[in-house]
């Protein structure tokens, strides 16, 4: 914040030590444009990002056969155990039942 100068005298003896070279419209302007400096920073720049991107080329993410199931509904996962002991077991008497055919 802007230091604020309760007598004229004060600012004038500070207003010696200001450059000459800045000239705004008063002498209380100058004093705060040279007390008070904005710091520079860079925020972001996208150049040349999408070429490096596509240097070795933009990659679907692997999909996995058995994607997990951490972070699911428990009942569903219960569920979905139980479900597929039923399968493995109707394969297993299906499987039986061929060979005994043959």
């Amino acid at each position: 914040m802007p230091h604020t100068f309760d007598n004229l005298d004060e600012l004038l003896e500070r207003s010696s030590s200001i450059d000459p070279s800045i000239q705004p419209a008063n002498l209380y302007d100058q004093f705060v444009v040279e007390s008070v400096k904005m710091a520079k920073s860079k925020n972001s720049s996208q150049h040349n990002q999408a070429k490096k991107a596509h240097k070795n080329g933009i990659k679907k993410p692997k999909t996995f056969r058995y994607p997990s199931l951490k972070g699911t509904d428990p009942k569903f996962r219960r569920n979905h155990k139980h479900a597929l002991h039923g399968t493995m077991k109707a394969l297993k008497e299906v499987r039986e039942g061929k060979r005994d055919a043959a």
